[in-house]
């Protein structure tokens, strides 16, 4: 191809940043008399990309476009890793990479590139940004950025050993907004993901079908035979595949299936955590006999409860709380204060409605006091390789004799904050008990959610002030005894997991690790891009964030639209869009809602927000209270 002339002129210049980077930054200013940029070659695709970028990027005004160059070479670990880790820079308004997945980069040494001319150094683009004008100096500006580039892009993002395709079988596709994350992910490692569901799934439409590869239905009933069956089509479809189909590992996003999910990959000789771990995360009352230190009952009928009573009876150590052995999402999880309320609340967890989703164990043990924290563990040969803490806001069932001001006394989350306020002392006893409690569990290689509480915390959550009637964690008034005081950790559960998929784009968008990614690559054991893709950004998480969830205050049908919509929109000042980095409507016009007083709350959320702060915390959660009143007035306290 020839050259092309641009009627522009670019001044650059190179900066240099930190090694671990494996980056050389090309600088491209407006308003200059250099036209070295503004004709290339158009030959091959990198300097096309590159060169396409630049003119439908001009920088004008006190822009700045930022050409990203590697002085490493190697395959790349994901091809979109510069959009993921560039995700809500400040000051940063476009971000495209110009890699495919899989591909293998060349970086000369830095000095190398200060001999080049224009052409050859767009020849080497790996990505570009464009930054735009604050009204500072444009050095200062650039200089920012830079900072804000060493901070996100100080990881192994290529390797020397190619990344070859692999295919993973997705089985139980779940809903779009659960899935949708990781068939992006698998894209940009160059991972193949082909679907087993039921027939008339709604992934099988074409209008999906861009998501993935293959769809193979298969029958999902829950019965003695689903794990024999779920083998039985996978084998078959290895035998069928060519050679270059094969399937490299299965993975599930269906609650119901990850145990089997696990037998069967282990039938298969797939990469997964032992099922015999996952059984018993999956179970509260075998994950309870890891410590065995705290009082815990299963009841599974009538008469054991009443066996139970008779045994323990003036020794009970209320409050209590019952739950089912085998839920989730908070589904009939009570706390009783005393033996009438445990008669009353048990049986409750035996209705049908109940039993086909959760089976018939009960479990009884000790409400313990203390923040409540969502602890997620990346573990790779059982040593951590990410941990997070974000501080879990109580419940209404936390509060004495509802205090909250809430209709119903459950234990639906409300909001998370990211990163925790606790001490970072704290942190750390969280972090090394947590870690023996997943080895002990049988854990080594896997993505785990956890949710603890700290006893004993020097912590506790009570009002800012009478003004802004805010909730948080402040420090307790120091004493002698609380200063003598062990901290202790009460594990209220392990899920062999990513968190749900909110706290999956939460954290993504605060400290830069994928937990898509992370559980795809660990599907396949590919320990050496799990171990790259966990490191997050240099000095921790971007800014403050909440985690907002509403759900509904009663049952009844939904009639409200796109709430999401509707607050951004009233929001004519712009006070709320900008601190507002991600959101979902989670109920549909005509959806049935469970009153939450039955305790069936799945689904009960109406919405979630993800509220930043680049300033505080506290403004963060002062926005999330603005959204959380404008949801309730637009559906009329729904």
């Amino acid at each position: 191809m020839g050259s092309v002339a641009v009627d522009t002129t670019w001044r650059w210049k190179l900066d240099q940043l930190p090694q671990e980077t494996g980056t050389i930054v090309i600088n491209i200013y407006p308003n200059s008399t250099s036209k070295d940029f503004a004709q290339v070659s158009t030959e091959g695709i990198a300097p096309c990309v590159a060169h396409q970028f630049l003119l439908e990027n001009t920088p004008k005004g006190n822009d700045l476009v930022k050409l990203l160059l590697p002085i490493q070479s190697g395959y790349v670990i994901q091809s979109d890793f510069l959009e993921r880790r560039m995700l809500d820079c400040l000051d940063v308004t476009k971000v495209q990479g110009f890699i495919t997945p899989g591909q293998h980069i060349e970086g000369p040494p830095a000095a190398a590139f200060k001999s080049m001319d224009p052409e050859n150094l767009l020849s080497f683009c790996y990505g570009a940004i464009v930054v735009q004008d604050t009204g500072s100096l444009l050095e200062d500006n650039s200089t920012a950025v830079n900072d804000e580039l060493a901070k996100r892009l100080s990881f192994s993002w290529y390797s020397p050993n190619p990344i070859p395709r692999k295919r993973l079988a997705l089985v139980g596709a779940g809903s779009l907004f659960r899935i949708q994350g990781y068939l992006i992910a698998a894209a940009s490692l160059n991972v193949g993901i082909v679907v087993f569901d039921e027939a008339h799934h709604w992934i099988s439409n074409d209008l999906y079908r861009h998501l993935y590869e293959e769809f193979v239905p298969l029958d999902l009933t829950m019965d003695v035979n689903t794990t024999q069956r779920i083998s039985m089509v996978l084998t078959k479809y290895q035998n069928s595949a060519l050679k270059d189909k094969q399937l490299d590992g299965v993975f599930t996003v269906d609650e119901h299936l990850r145990a089997i999910i696990s037998h069967v990959a282990t039938q298969l000789g797939f990469n997964t955590p032992p099922p015999e771990s996952i059984s018993l995360a999956q179970n509260k009352f075998t994950t309870r006999q890891l410590d065995s230190n705290i009082f815990c009952q299963l009841v599974r009928s009538p008469a054991e409860l009443e066996n139970m009573i008779y045994e323990n009876g003036p020794e009970l150590p209320y409050p209590l709380i019952v739950k089912p052995s085998k839920g989730w999402s908070s589904e009939g999880v009570w706390k009783v204060n005393n033996e009438q309320e445990l008669r009353e609340k048990v049986p409750l967890l035996w209705r049908e409605s109940f039993t086909s989703w959760h089976g018939c164990d009960v479990v009884i043990e000790p409400y313990i006091d203390g923040p409540e924290i969502d602890a997620n563990m990346v573990l790779v040969d059982g040593e951590i390789a990410f941990f997070e803490v974000n501080d879990d806001f109580p419940s209404a069932g936390d509060y004495p004799n509802n205090e909250s001001g809430a209709r119903v006394a459950n234990f639906v989350e409300t909001s998370n904050m990211l990163p925790s306020a606790l001490p970072s002392s704290e942190i750390e006893v969280l972090r090394h008990r947590l870690h023996e409690l997943a080895l002990a569990a049988g854990f080594q290689n896997a993505v785990l959610h956890m949710e603890a509480k700290l006893r004993n915390s020097s912590c506790h959550y009570t009002k800012n002030s009478a003004t802004d009637g805010l909730v948080d964690l402040q420090p307790k008034e120091p004493t002698t005894a609380a200063a003598m005081q062990t901290k202790d950790v009460f594990l209220i559960e392990i899920n062999p997991r990513a968190p749900g998929w909110q706290e999956v784009e939460a954290t993504a968008h605060a400290y830069g690790v994928s937990y898509y990614s992370i559980t795809l690559l660990n599907a396949l054991g590919d320990k050496e891009r799990i171990r790259s893709l966990s490191k997050p950004f240099i000095g921790g998480p971007q800014y403050h964030m909440q985690l907002l969830f509403v759900s509904a205050q009663k049952g009844g049908v939904y009639n409200f639209g796109d709430i999401c919509k509707t607050v951004l929109q009233s929001d004519r000042e712009s006070q709320l869009r900008p601190h507002i980095v991600k959101c979902a409507n989670l109920m549909e016009n005509g959806q049935e809602v469970m009153d939450p007083s039955t305790g069936q709350v799945y689904g009960n959320f109406i919405a979630f927000f993800l509220v930043i702060s680049r300033r505080s915390r506290k403004e963060a959660m002062k926005i999330g209270q603005e959204v959380e009143r404008r949801v309730r007035e637009y559906t009329n306290d729904f």
